[in-house]
């Protein structure tokens, strides 16, 4: 699911968006119809050819990103709206009800959650989560050629040189000599060398697309937000406000272009709250994870950690085991029970902090929803949702702790290993 003490800070906003059934925000995004390519030609007559590639490349970039944010608004809008009709009704309703399939308090929170949750998914598509994924399959690669490598090795054994086999073998695609197995691991080394080059660079762009949505990061904060297992779940949490942010500029500018109309403001208010509501539920979500499901695991391996080195030292002492070998069996353990105790610390700084801003995020929805009780009253929502989206600019704003107790080698090994588990156990 790292480092020196890097400053996340995550601008925290919150959204929104008009209910109309076509897209108002395309034409702001830029229209589906340009391609890159007409962004080039136009750009690149009449200029010189140095700073024509540098314009060329920031407009398609623009174009790009205004391509992206109109697909994203296309994206949760349905669900935005849907989620405002549920928080509408939800104060009508009787808090349980004995008749089934009834709606109730209890039924339409859970379908409010539901809806949250398709929300934080289409909110959390970006170029961060790209090269988040690019980074993950080039660790797979070369994970994957390092155990080919192993297999070679294995075979290389057995096998014999070429101008040992004989001419069956020669033809037999699963009798390979030493030579071509040779050349087989020469080749899987190369691609670990290029998966591993990749690699840097990947890490080094990571760096700065998350510096463009707000987040601040060293080397070591990059290394720490793509080994633990909080790291995807922080991202995430960047990732959808940053998208909030720029979805709320747009809205605001519609409410105002729309006269401030009562029954549209209600409407463009009432989708300002959903997003409040994503908000509290990421976070709420995030501590919930790290308290319930990960530093329950952690405890669990601990404890198998724990009883491994019982064992062994019984069998030293009353049955008269290989020593050399338990004792090398308790050293293991020892480690897993080291590695589980600072990690557990390690989540606990992490869900303290979002803990931290959940309860300033529930003052932010408590004041909202208010808001949003009395906003017919109101001429000047637009001016609302441009105060609210500017608390919320320094509400978030987080120092993820540090990962310096994971820098010992087989402490770090133990540590990656725990958390390809916890990932595995999602």
């Amino acid at each position: 699911m790292r480092r020196f003490h890097p400053c996340l800070t995550l601008a925290a906003i919150v959204i929104c968006c008009c209910g109309c059934e076509k897209n108002p925000l395309s034409g702001m995004f830029g229209s589906d119809e340009s391609t890159d390519g007409d962004v080039q030609a136009e750009v690149v007559e009449g200029a010189d050819a140095p700073s024509t590639l540098a314009v060329v490349s920031e407009t398609i970039d623009d174009a790009q990103l205004r391509k992206r944010l109109g697909d994203l608004f296309e994206r949760v809008l349905p669900t935005l709206e849907e989620t405002r009709e549920l928080v509408d009704r939800h104060a009508a309703l009787p808090d349980s009800s004995v008749i089934p399939f009834k709606l109730d308090k209890q039924s339409n929170s859970a379908q409010i959650n539901e809806l949250l949750d398709q929300a934080i998914v289409a909110l959390s598509v970006s170029e961060v989560s790209d090269y988040r994924k690019r980074i993950r399959e080039a660790n797979e690669a070369i994970a994957q050629a390092r155990t080919n490598i192993a297999d070679y090795r294995r075979q290389r054994v057995s096998a014999s040189w070429a101008k040992d086999q004989s001419q069956l073998d020669k033809v037999n695609p699963f009798e390979l000599s030493k030579e071509a197995i040779d050349e087989s691991i020469a080749a899987e080394e190369k691609e670990i060398e290029r998966q591993t080059k990749t690699l840097v660079e990947l890490k080094k762009t990571f760096a700065e697309e998350l510096s463009k949505i707000g987040v601040e990061v060293d080397q070591e904060g990059v290394e720490s937000l793509l080994s633990s297992v909080s790291g995807d779940d922080i991202v995430t949490m960047a990732v959808v406000f940053d998208n909030i942010k720029h979805v709320t500029v747009q809205l605001q500018e519609l409410t105002e272009k729309s006269g401030e109309a009562l029954d549209v403001s209600k409407r463009y208010y009432g989708i300002y709250v959903v997003m409040i509501h994503v908000m509290d539920r990421i976070q709420k979500t995030f501590v919930r994870d790290v308290n319930e499901k990960h530093i329950p695991k952690l405890n669990e391996f601990a404890a198998q950690a724990k009883q491994n080195i019982k064992q062994a030292r019984t069998l030293i002492e009353v049955s008269g085991g290989d020593r050399e070998v338990l004792e090398a069996n308790i050293a293991s353990n020892e480690l897993t029970r080291e590695t589980a105790s600072l990690y557990i610390e390690y989540l606990k700084r992490n869900a303290a902090l979002i803990e931290k801003e959940n309860k300033l995020a529930q003052k932010k929805l408590a004041t909202a929803m208010n808001t949003y009780d009395t906003v017919k009253l109101s001429s000047d929502v637009a001016a609302l949702m441009n105060t609210g989206r500017r608390d919320f600019e320094t509400l978030m704003r987080l120092k993820v702790p540090s990962l310096r107790e994971f820098n010992n080698a087989a402490i770090r090994k133990e540590f990656e290993r725990m958390t390809s588990e916890l990932r595995a156990g999602r």
